[in-house]
């Protein structure tokens, strides 16, 4: 460690709020290392893994697609309520049948691509 140390010749000053602050020293505190470690271990991670999650976009994106999928079971609940209103399938109207399959279809891709959605954060939150 003693070669990292003589190699910092780079002295950096920022500011930061009493709430910041706070935060930085607990969190110094429960490792047990300094607040100097804690940014180097900070820089070393973003290092690590530049794939940095934004959460308010993810959550955006979340609720848009949370907002579609619902949409997508609201069309097909009403499809299917309005097909069990008839007494006898041949007085259905094929146009029905037709409709309910392709919302079906919409559905059934929507909800791959939420399991992908899925998979794709629970790998880079992993």
């Amino acid at each position: 460690m003693k070669d990292t140390q003589e190699n910092r010749t780079h002295k950096i000053t920022f500011r930061l709020n009493e709430r910041e602050v706070k935060f930085l020293d607990e969190f110094s505190k429960s490792a047990g290392i300094s607040r100097s470690d804690t940014l180097r271990n900070l820089i070393r991670k973003i290092q690590g893994d530049a794939s940095i999650i934004k959460t308010d976009k993810l959550l955006k994106t979340l609720n848009e697609l949370a907002a579609e999928q619902g949409r997508v079971n609201n069309n097909i609940n009403q499809l299917a309520k309005h097909a069990n209103q008839y007494s006898k399938v041949e007085d259905m109207d094929p146009k029905v049948f037709a409709r309910f399959n392709s919302l079906l279809a919409t559905y059934l891709d929507y909800q791959e691509d939420m399991n992908r959605t899925f998979r794709k954060i629970y790998k880079s939150l992993s």
